[in-house]
């Protein structure tokens, strides 16, 4: 069976982990952002290192440091949510510190519950875009996310 991120929520701390693991993050406090159409693809990617070898004419590769990837989340305008709010002014501030978790819910509204597969990341906010204003384009915006650790990959406590 092929699953799908419908109804996969995000959720926003103005504050980074004291440490990169569960109990940092679960640690935070959480606001739900309302109104999610694509939230930001979570991981690291590495630089590679080219080692050429004179004997054999071929340059193999290793791999070099890890960085977090520079995403993209985009939201449709939900007045008055204070996630939505707190992602915005994340993006726009001058340092836009803080942390994402996002959560597949299984609870009334996607709401999660004990167990629930869950992502956490920290890192920027920033590049708050708005939508185009035309007749073919909702109201919403989008931010950019570059993530400063390793994802990690956890479940809802109770």
């Amino acid at each position: 069976m092929t699953a799908n991120h419908i109804g996969d929520t995000i959720y926003h701390s103005t504050a980074a982990p004291a440490t990169n693991n569960k109990a940092g993050f679960e640690a935070l406090t959480w606001v739900l952002a309302k109104g999610g159409q694509t939230l930001p693809q979570l991981g690291v990617s590495h630089s590679m290192i080219d080692v050429p070898d004179l004997q054999t004419g071929f340059t193999s590769a290793v791999k070099g440091a890890a960085q977090g990837v520079d995403t993209t989340a985009t939201f449709r305008d939900v007045p008055a949510d204070a996630g939505q709010a707190a992602i915005k002014l994340a993006a726009n501030s001058q340092g836009g510190v803080g942390a994402l978790k996002i959560v597949t819910g299984t609870g009334t509204d996607n709401a999660p519950v004990t167990g629930d597969v869950v992502q956490y990341a920290q890192g920027i906010l920033h590049s708050f875009v708005p939508n185009p204003k035309d007749n073919s384009t909702f109201k919403g915006f989008t931010v950019g996310f570059r993530q400063n650790a390793p994802t990690v990959d956890d479940v809802q406590p109770s």
